[in-house]
Parts: structure tokens; sequence; C-alpha cells
């Protein structure tokens, strides 16, 4: 009875160094796998009855790689572009002031002497009304004929023609004035004479001869309205 017991007693001693043993071989072959680059699972089961342990089995898990990947999003703007439109303005060559006119000298000083008269005739009159715009228009007709003439010799001719165009627009347009009864006539005629004198100086100069303008006679003034008698 006590060796059949004994015997009993060492069968389960032997089943339970198995059991141990095949524990710390299972501890063992984790450790192993984890130490490694691919971790390994051994999975070991012992006989309970015999002792007797069962074949390995081995179950390997594969690594699983993990990739990250970054998405770019492009974000496009869209912008309206309003083109105005270019105008080019090219402005035409100014024009020389040439004449292929032969300076008639007769006509010429017969002009010239026109200009003076028609100047003392200005002088002695009232800047106002029918009788001064008349006159006014007759010295523009003079210095017309005479840009229709040649140039004097010796003197420039863009520099002569533009005193004989100006004076005739201003000429004319005191006789306008004159003709509305506007004050202002009076103050361009004051201009007309002054560059009249210059005109004749330069005339002068260039033909030796002895153009002047009359001294400046006394203004006469508009008679005085006559106050009605009171009844």
């Amino acid at each position: 009875m006590r060796r059949a017991r004994a015997t009993r007693a060492s069968s389960a001693t032997s089943a339970m160094r198995a059991v141990v043993v095949a524990a710390l071989g299972l501890v063992a072959a984790v450790l192993a796998g984890c130490s490694s680059g691919e971790p390994q699972v051994e999975l070991s089961q012992v006989g309970a009855a015999t002792g007797t342990p069962v074949p390995t089995q081995t179950v390997t898990v594969t690594q699983v790689e993990t990739r990250t990947v970054t998405a770019t999003t492009t974000r496009v703007q869209t912008a309206t572009v309003t083109v105005s439109p270019t105008v080019t303005v090219t402005a035409p060559p100014r024009p020389s002031l040439t004449t292929s006119t032969v300076f008639n000298r007769p006509a010429a000083l017969a002009d010239y002497g026109n200009l003076v008269d028609d100047v003392g005739v200005l002088d002695r009159m009232t800047l106002s009304g029918n009788a001064a715009a008349l006159q006014l228009d007759l010295l523009a007709q003079h210095l017309g004929r005479l840009a229709a003439n040649g140039p004097p010799p010796g003197l420039d001719s863009p520099s002569y023609y533009g005193r004989l165009y100006s004076l005739g627009l201003f000429a004319r347009a005191a006789s306008d004035e004159a003709q509305a009864g506007s004050p202002v006539a009076a103050s361009r005629y004051a201009v007309i004479r002054q560059e009249t004198g210059v005109l004749l100086s330069l005339v002068d100069g260039a033909l030796s001869t002895t153009f002047a303008l009359p001294a400046p006679a006394p203004r006469p003034t508009s008679p005085a309205a006559t106050p009605s008698a009171t009844r």
C-alpha cells in the first residue's frame, strides 16, 4: 500500500517536472523570438496523464510594415484681370513755315504804309460800334495781304509770318468785340498797336525804310448820358 502511494507520488512529481520544463521552454522560445528581428510564438502542449510532450507547433507572425503617406493639396487661385485698351495718340509733325513767294517790294511798302494809316485812324476813334469794327477789319485785311507777299530779305520767315498771323487774329477778334460793344476791344487794340510798332521797326532794319507809328492821340470818350428831367 505504501509502495503504491509512493509510486503514485513519484509519478505525480515527474509529471509536474515535465510541465515546469515545458513552461520554461515556452518562455525561452518567446524571449528568443523577441530578441530576434522576427517575433515568434511557440505553443507546446504537454500530456497531463502520461507526461509525454506533444511535438512543438510554431506559429510565425509576420511583421506588418506601416507606411505614412503625406497628401499634398495644391490650391489654385483664379484672378480676373481687366486690361484697359491703350490708345496711342501721335501728333502730326509741326508744319514749317516756308514760302516760295518772291517778295514784292512796291506792294509791301504800300501795305506797310496802310498799317501806319490804320493805326492813326483807330487812335482817334472810340473803339466801340460799327465804325471801329470796320476799321479794325480793314487793318486785318492789310495784314493778310502782307502775309500773302514774300518776306523782306534778311528777316526770318517763320518769325515774320508768325507776327503777321497773330496780328491778323487779334484784329479780327477786336473787330467782333467792337461790333458787340465789348470793352475788351480797346485792350486788345493796345496790344495790336504795340506789336505793329515792333513789326515796322524790323521792316525798317531790313529795307532801310522809315516807317513809324504816330504818337498816341488822346482817346475820345463816349458822351455821358444826359439824365432825364424829372417832372
